[in-house]
């Protein structure tokens, strides 16, 4: 019986050293799959503190630490792409060519689009020529109604007021004549009879001008030649005054009528001036300054001139 006990109890404690030799096993092969280490059968003896020979001793284990080292080892390779089937690229083609079409209706979508505002865009232009030709007109016939204020209060100039009267009853057959191409060409016979007073014979280009402006204007800027004229050579008399009937250009005002100290200023240099053939007429603009105007009819302020031309200069 003593020896049935003790073979007993040789087996009980050989058990427990298998059971707690598997049982270390098994955790040191879960610490190392939980640390993310490598899985081999050394390393698994190491952590576990057994050999390398228990381990293949027991082939659950065996096949367990296989199984995990052959994981590790397809995760370890870089996945190599696979080649795309004939099937899949028609799949892609299809949808590419689908996206195209897409792309393309919305290019013409933008396309129709872009003429719509492109249309609006050129109604707006149209629009605001409009607002500039009656900008220009409304100019235009406020300088018409300056002009007819200031007759009101001054007498006709007689060299116009005899070519009126001289023109207004016609006696002979070149005379009727003369009306009928003037009616025919849109110029009136008091603008003929001016034109006649300074010798400027029309061209296309000059009679166009008069025929765009009103008849007061024309003969406004008519007057400013002839007075330019007067104070000195004009070499190109047809383009000055095509340029004083499109800016409304006035004949110079007498100086008795500058009562201020700057307009006797104004008068005095600009007697010199014209004297000195540096200026030929000048104007007060709407913006209430004073310009001056050169032979060539360039158009420049008063001030602008006057410190060009100081007044002790020009009385030297």
């Amino acid at each position: 019986m003593a020896t049935e006990a003790k073979i007993a109890a040789l087996k009980g404690a050989a058990e427990r050293k298998r059971q707690d030799a598997l049982e270390r096993t098994n955790q040191a092969i879960t610490k190392l799959v939980r640390e993310g280490k490598k899985i081999t059968f050394t390393a698994v003896a190491e952590a576990a503190g057994v050999s390398v020979a228990y381990l293949y001793k027991y082939d659950d284990l065996k096949e367990r630490i296989d199984h995990l080292k052959t994981q590790q080892e397809k995760a370890s390779k870089p996945v190599q792409p696979q080649p795309a089937s004939d099937k899949s690229k028609q799949v892609i083609i299809t949808q590419l060519k689908e996206r195209i079409k897409k792309l393309e209706a919305e290019n013409r979508g933008l396309r129709d689009q872009n003429e719509a505002i492109y249309g609006r865009f050129c109604q707006l232009q149209g629009v605001q020529q409009q607002v500039e030709a009656l900008k220009t007109q409304n100019a235009s016939l406020k300088a018409e109604n300056d002009w007819l204020k200031q007759q009101q209060l001054e007498p006709v100039c007689p060299p116009i007021q005899n070519a009126i009267l001289s023109t207004s009853t016609p006696s002979n057959k070149v005379t009727s004549l003369e009306k009928k191409r003037s009616e025919r060409s849109g110029i009136t016979e008091q603008i003929q009879a001016a034109l006649a007073i300074v010798g400027l014979k029309l061209n296309p280009t000059l009679a166009k001008t008069i025929q765009a402006a009103p008849e007061t204007v024309v003969l406004t800027a008519i007057d400013a030649l002839k007075e330019a004229m007067t104070a000195g050579g004009i070499e190109r008399p047809g383009g000055w005054l095509k340029r004083a009937i499109e800016e409304c250009w006035k004949p110079n005002e007498p100086n008795h009528q500058q009562t201020t100290k700057s307009s006797n200023a104004f008068g005095q240099w600009f007697d010199l001036a014209r004297a000195k053939g540096l200026v030929v007429a000048s104007m007060k603009g709407d913006d209430g300054q004073i310009y001056v105007f050169d032979r060539e009819g360039v158009r420049y302020p008063f001030e602008q001139m006057l410190n060009k031309h100081p007044m002790e200069r020009l009385n030297d």
